[in-house]
């Protein structure tokens, strides 16, 4: 039967070098071309009949891990070696451990290593159907060991069994009538079906009570009719471990996975904020260093008009400075300072940002609509805290259209073991696509003349939250105003 080969490559010349090399190699090969999702899904009902599957890494539709994975995954015999020149260090590793057979470099140079890779792979896959077949023939002799062995016939009735597979159903050697009945043996009987030819094999798991099995069914050829032979190993003890290692190993996994997510998060986050700061600090003092030479060659031609007009302009943009530094340390605060949490009655800390904010909300001519339970209380900071409503009710009178009286409306409610706090405005609300980047550094959706600030404020306000354990996420349409609510722990019922 010539050998079948899977060629799996959104490059049609790349295809068509490989397959040159696989049939030079290969007389009489017969090797089937895939190079896009409907060919492989195709490939994929059939149930991939082929003997190897060749598959690059990077193509347009998926990737050469994913295939891995679903072929391993319906067949875990079946070789796959990636061919690619797109591929890592780092994905040839992933890909071994999810059972890629061999991994080859895809250059000029590298085509002639092709066929050997795949001789390799077959002789591999040959000396393991081998070693397979031997184990089944030797296994029907092993009668003094603490291995069960038996035979079943194609029908369910036993036929033989050493002692070890007696005691193992707990019966005396012989008891044939009430082996026919044991769970183990029902649950065996119904995978025979699935043996349809001679050394079609079987690997079973099976829990009976509180014990744990391993079987092992080959259909074999005996005496001119065909029969099951079986491996019974009580894996209990076995089990119980693995399933203790794998808990463990869970839980170690999750743990890396977290703790490696947040320091790439923060090393992402790292890293925007020193281009933050770098470009957005320069602007200003690019600005004061072009008035200031403005001013010196208007001295020096004597034209004074224009100088307190540039002046101004210097202690504007230096008060911005100032503004910046003032809210990059604030926030370096909230990164690194050990935060204290404490039971806040959340009415008490509205007081204080009405207070801070009493000039801006007047000359703004806002209206404040307060709908929080008297009594209601959080668990934070009680700085950050009031530092969050701060930044939210004052983007909420600032962010209104020209000339209109902005309303906010400043409501909590608890919810379980959280309690939620909201603050809405009938502002020109936030397209959805920058919903997410509003709380970065510096991020700022509008000019400074439009709307002054520095774009620091829910950035504060996004790491103070999270640093207090809760989270604080936004609601918006363009002209329909918006909506940031946060949600932090419920303080605990005093004892």
């Amino acid at each position: 039967m010539p050998l079948r080969f899977l060629l799996l490559d959104d490059n049609p010349d790349d295809r068509l070098l490989a397959r040159r090399e696989l049939e030079r190699h290969f007389s009489g090969c017969q090797t089937t071309e895939v190079g896009d999702r409907a060919g492989f899904e195709q490939v994929a009902e059939a149930g991939f009949p082929f003997d190897l599957v060749i598959t690059d890494y990077q193509m347009r539709w998926t990737t050469g891990l994913d295939v891995l994975k679903l072929i391993k995954a319906h067949d875990p015999q079946l070789s796959v070696i990636m061919f690619t020149a797109t591929g890592t260090q780092e994905i040839a590793v992933e890909a071994m451990k999810h059972g890629l057979d061999d991994y080859v470099i895809k250059s000029p140079r590298h085509y002639a290593r092709l066929p050997v890779a795949v001789r390799t792979c077959l002789d591999r896959t040959e000396i393991r159907s081998r070693a397979i077949r031997s184990e089944t023939r030797l296994a029907s002799l092993l009668e003094n060991i603490q291995v069960g062995v038996f035979r079943i016939s194609l029908e369910g009735e036993i036929e033989e069994g050493n002692r070890a597979f007696w005691s193992m159903l707990g019966l005396a050697s012989g008891e044939f009538t009430k082996a026919a009945h044991h769970p183990l043996i029902e649950d065996v009987r119904q995978h025979i079906p699935e043996l349809k030819a001679t050394l079609d094999a079987a690997d079973l798991q099976l829990d009976v009570g509180d014990r744990a099995f391993k079987v092992k069914l080959v259909r074999v050829r005996v005496n001119g009719h065909d029969a099951v032979d079986g491996i019974v190993d009580d894996v209990t003890s076995l089990r119980r471990a693995e399933l203790e290692i794998l808990r463990l190993n869970a839980d170690l996994e999750q743990r890396i996975a977290t703790r490696t997510r947040q320091l790439q998060e923060a090393n992402e986050a790292l890293e925007t904020f020193g281009f933050s700061v770098s470009h957005d600090m320069r602007e200003p003092l690019r600005t004061i260093q072009g008035y200031a030479n403005v001013l010196k060659q208007d001295f020096a031609e004597g034209h004074l008009d224009k100088a307190n007009l540039y002046i101004n302009r210097i202690e504007a943009v230096a008060h911005r400075v100032d503004t910046m530094v003032s809210d990059l340390l604030e926030f370096a605060r909230l990164s690194r300072t050990e935060i204290a949490t404490e039971s806040i009655v959340i009415r008490e800390a509205l007081h204080e940002v009405t207070s801070a904010l009493h000039a801006e909300i007047q000359q703004a001519r806002a209206r404040l609509h307060v709908d929080v339970p008297d009594g209601l209380t959080v668990r934070a900071h009680r700085q950050t805290f009031v530092q969050a409503l701060t930044n939210l009710v004052s983007n909420a009178v600032k962010f209104v259209r020209p000339g209109e009286a902005p309303v906010v409306r400043i409501a909590a409610s608890a919810a379980g073991s959280m309690v939620r706090v909201t603050v809405s405005d009938d502002g020109i609300g936030i397209a959805p696509a920058a919903q997410a980047r509003i709380f970065n550094v510096f991020e700022r959706l509008h000019s400074e003349e439009e709307y002054p600030g520095t774009g620091i404020g829910l950035a504060i306000v996004k790491k103070g939250v999270e640093r207090m354990g809760g989270r604080v996420a936004v609601e918006s349409a363009p002209g329909s105003g918006a909506t940031f609510a946060v949600d932090l722990p419920a303080a605990p019922e005093p004892a």
